[in-house]
Formats: structure tokens, sequence, C-alpha cells
């Protein structure tokens, strides 16, 4: 039944299918990442507010400046991640949408209380009469089931299509308790399949089909599926890199097992990121170091050049 959805994918040309130019591409982001053996926590944007939008329509690479919403909804929207600091905004879409309705998400990816909120609007213009400071401090409109994103934007990026595309159509198989939505970009295309898991901010990275229905029934239990982890986008990248640590080293994956405490760089290169655990009050100390020259390589399928990648190393860690 899957194989009958590929017409409303969004891969790597918008019809499910490579062209010749796309077979011919001289590398893909995402192989050179692992050859590189690069380290995917510490990795993820720094979000707190999202904005989730469906459009079915195909996405340009640039999708929302390219999109076919009027110019003075887009401005509303625009208006609002401007003014609003660690705010993003995601296209949507399905392979199952027949309705005229158009649904919109808003998601707060607080540490402590995450919440996501639903909307279905009867056309975009709708979104002119939204204050949206204003819904966030409500809560009325509260979704109480999760959303988990597949980053399929192969117009964005070449490996976004190619490894997206399949883990959508595979969470779609496990879809029970959650709705599972294709996405335009999410940052770090190198790591593709990317995913999103919302309302905590979740991002996993290389994750392929096989990985799915373990990963899914990790977030739903509240836990961390530590494999594919690249962190919370509710954190800095040196704060994700520690909560990795900190995980690896004490074994904890429920996600609500550590509050971040304080954070202090010793020197440019060098942090002590304190974690409190709320069950018991200690403190866990993770001290790491930051590499900010440790890879050189292409970060996206397009690039010409190569980029200097950071990469984080645990020193030292002390619970207290």
């Amino acid at each position: 039944m899957l194989s009958n959805f590929r017409k409303y994918l969004n891969p790597l040309n918008n019809q499910g299918f490579r062209t010749h130019k796309e077979d011919m591409h001289k590398f893909f982001c995402s192989e050179l990442s692992i050859k590189a053996k690069e380290e995917m926590f510490g990795t993820v944007p720094r979000v707190d507010v999202w904005l989730l939008l469906e459009y079915r329509q195909a996405w340009a690479e640039k999708a929302f400046q390219s999109c076919n919403i009027a110019e003075n909804v887009k401005k509303h929207l625009s208006n609002y991640l401007e003014s609003t600091p660690n705010s993003r905004l995601q296209l949507i879409k399905r392979h199952d949408r027949s309705s005229d309705l158009i649904k919109f998400y808003l998601g707060d990816s607080d540490e402590i209380e995450p919440r996501l909120f639903e909307f279905t609007l009867s056309n975009y213009e709708d979104l002119l009469e939204f204050d949206i400071p204003k819904i966030l401090n409500d809560s009325s409109f509260l979704r109480k089931d999760p959303l988990i994103l597949v980053c399929a934007h192969g117009t964005h990026d070449t490996c976004c299509g190619k490894f997206g595309v399949p883990v959508y159509m595979e969470a779609l198989k496990y879809e029970s308790g959650f709705m599972a939505w294709q996405c335009t970009h999410l940052g770090g295309h190198r790591f593709a399949a990317n995913i999103l898991c919302l309302p905590h901010g979740i991002y996993y990275g290389r994750v392929r089909e096989s990985d799915a229905d373990d990963l899914i029934k990790e977030y739903q239990s509240q836990r961390i599926y530590l494999e594919n982890y690249r962190g919370r986008s509710c954190y800095s990248n040196e704060v994700q890199a520690a909560e990795y640590f900190l995980r690896m080293q004490t074994g904890i994956k429920e996600i609500s097992a550590f509050r971040l405490k304080e954070t202090k760089n010793k020197d440019s290169d060098n942090s002590m990121i304190e974690f409190l655990s709320p069950t018991n009050g200690k403190t866990h100390l993770v001290h790491i170091q930051t590499d900010k020259k440790a890879i050189s390589n292409f970060t996206s399928c397009k690039d010409k050049d190569k980029s200097p990648i950071a990469q984080y190393r645990l020193v030292d860690y002390n619970e207290i």
C-alpha cells in the first residue's frame, strides 16, 4: 500500500525518482560525515518555539520564501520569527491529506514543560488573526499526542530526500499515539535522515528504516534513544554535548531525569556544565572540551569547499 504514496512524497526531485544529474552527483555529504567519523551530539540548532505549517505543494530549495502563500501572511509570520529569538518555521506535509483544511502547530520546547498546540485553518489568511505570544501563554488548544517530523526536503539537500523519504514511510507503519509528517530543512543534512520529536525538541540523525520502531517506542516511553541522539533544541551545542556524555556515563535515558543548572566557561575551549537530578537533588558536573576545527569536511551536498566542524570531548565527570 505504501508504494502508492510515492506521488505525494517530497524526495530528490519531488516526483519520487532520481534524475540522471542526481545519479551523477559527486558525493553525498552524509556519507562523507560517516567516513570522517564525525560525532552527531552537540549539533542541534537552538530552537525554543516551533511554527509548523502544512503546505502540500512541492517545496523549492527555499521553501517558505518561495511558496504560494499570500505575501501578507508570510510577512506576518516572518515578523514574529524576526522578533522572537530561537524561533523556527517548518513547512510540513503528509501523504494522505485530502481535506481542504490546513493544519498549523505551535511547539514550545521548554526543558521542563514542553507543550504542543494544534489548530485547523480554513485558509492561510486565518493566521493573520493569530497572536502567537498570547497563545503560548494560554492552555487552550493543547495537543496531547506528539509529532514525529522527518526531514524529506530533497531540493534543499540531496541526502534529505535520499534518506528521509524511506524513514518517513517506515514511521507511518508505527503511527499510533503520534502523527508523522514530512518537513522542510531541519539543519544538519549531513546527518540525514533527521528526525525531530515534538514537543520536546529532540533531534535524531542518521536514522534508517531499521531504527524507526525502536526510536519511536523510546520517545513514546519518554526516553532518549542514544544510538542516534543529536541533542535537544532547548540547549546550546555545548550543553547538548554535555548532556549526551552525562547520559552515557550514567546510563539514564529518561527525558526528565536531568535539568540544566549552570554553565561555566573556563576558557574558549573548556566548559563545566552542571545538571540537577530532580529525583534525588544531586548535581552532575560535566567538563567538556571543544575542538572547533576537529574535522574539515563538506557540510552539504551543494558545498564547493570544506568547512571546519567542531567536536566535543569529555574531560571529566563527577556526581556530588
